[in-house]
């Protein structure tokens, strides 16, 4: 009977009741696996989480877009507000760039201004210096004509030609602000530089002509008091008679002869045929078409002879050389309706204009 109880199993009432043992052996219970869920505790347990498990985090909900729905007039009234305040900044940005405008167009004519008046006052010194030239020319111009008429050769003027010079041309603008002058003052400029130029452009030509007729003038001017023969002519028969054929002679002969009473023209001359010299004899009487020409004399004071000989020709061009310098710097009035004012007055009535810019200051 002993041995019986002794084999009988025991009950574990604790184990039964789903209560633990404190310090008995045995298996534990393996805690529960994280799902990713939480696992609701027993009613009788305590509501503390898992030391392995983490506390959930809460979610953001995103606020929903709210739909206003707006009437056709609120949206056309919107836009008529947008178009105003465009409208203004637009208009608050044109007053501001005329306002800077204004103020840089000040400043930048303050400068221009004074450019102007600077270049006036050195353009006016400049036309000053010039005009000084303009009549120490004019003068050595007139000493040259009055000798030339006289038959005297301007030896101490081809000199003072030589050393006179107007200072101005299109140079003396640059820098000076003539963009900022008048249309006049700018017209009276280039037409006193462009007469500036060719009046000393006549006067070296005239300074060159004179010293090419140095060695001929003295003999020719002797001639004006005692001419002399230098062109001839002599007539052969022609395809339908009898024609006319000029020679000039290689040595000129008198005409006449105040000082010899007997004097004579020469029987005969000598004249150039090729690289020879023939005599030939003048023209007494008879007919004058012969085997041998005979020289008829040709009077120098006819008609266009004049222009037969070379140094008449240079004279003649260094007069009209002398005439156009003249009306360069005095103005020429021979056309009606196209007069042209001379260097002399221009350059007072351009002295005049540059003042006043000065004076209106």
């Amino acid at each position: 009977m002993a041995e019986q109880q002794q084999n009988k199993p025991k009950i574990d009432l604790r184990a039964r009741l789903g209560k633990k043992t404190v310090g008995t052996a045995g298996p534990s219970i393996p805690p529960p696996m994280a799902t990713g869920a939480s696992i609701p505790a027993p009613p009788f347990a305590k509501s503390t989480p898992p030391p392995s498990m983490e506390p959930e985090r809460p979610r953001f909900i995103e606020p929903q877009a709210i739909k206003i729905e707006m009437s056709e007039e609120v949206v056309e009234a919107q836009k008529k507000g947008k178009n105003k305040i465009i409208m203004m900044a637009a208009a608050a940005a044109v007053i501001g760039g005329v306002i800077g405008f204004a103020f840089g167009s000040g400043v930048e004519k303050g400068k221009k201004h004074t450019i102007a008046l600077q270049g006036a006052e050195l353009l006016a010194a400049d036309v000053d210096k010039a005009s000084a030239e303009i009549d120490k020319l004019d003068e050595v111009l007139k000493k040259v004509g009055l000798k030339l008429s006289d038959g005297e050769f301007p030896e101490t003027d081809v000199a003072a030609l030589s050393e006179v010079s107007i200072p101005f041309d299109t140079s003396y603008l640059l820098g000076k602000g003539t963009n900022l002058m008048s249309a006049k003052v700018n017209d009276m400029l280039l037409d006193f530089s462009s007469q500036s130029v060719e009046a000393n452009e006549l006067k070296d030509e005239i300074a060159r002509q004179l010293g090419s007729l140095k060695a001929e003038f003295a003999e020719h001017a002797k001639e004006a008091q005692s001419p002399k023969f230098r062109w001839t002519v002599f007539l052969q028969n022609g395809a339908h008679g009898p024609v006319a054929t000029m020679q000039k002679l290689p040595e000129p002969f008198l005409i006449t002869d105040k000082d010899k009473k007997d004097y004579a023209w020469p029987e005969e001359v000598e004249v150039a045929e090729g690289d020879k010299k023939v005599k030939l004899k003048l023209y007494k009487d008879g007919n004058p078409v012969a085997s041998s020409p005979l020289l008829i004399p040709l009077d120098p004071a006819s008609p266009g002879t004049t222009l037969l000989d070379d140094y008449n020709v240079k004279y003649y061009e260094l007069r009209k050389r002398v005439g156009d310098l003249q009306g360069v710097l005095k103005g020429d009035n021979s056309d009606p309706g196209n007069e042209k004012t001379g260097l002399v007055d221009l350059a007072k009535a351009l002295t005049d204009e540059l003042k006043q810019i000065g004076q209106a200051s």
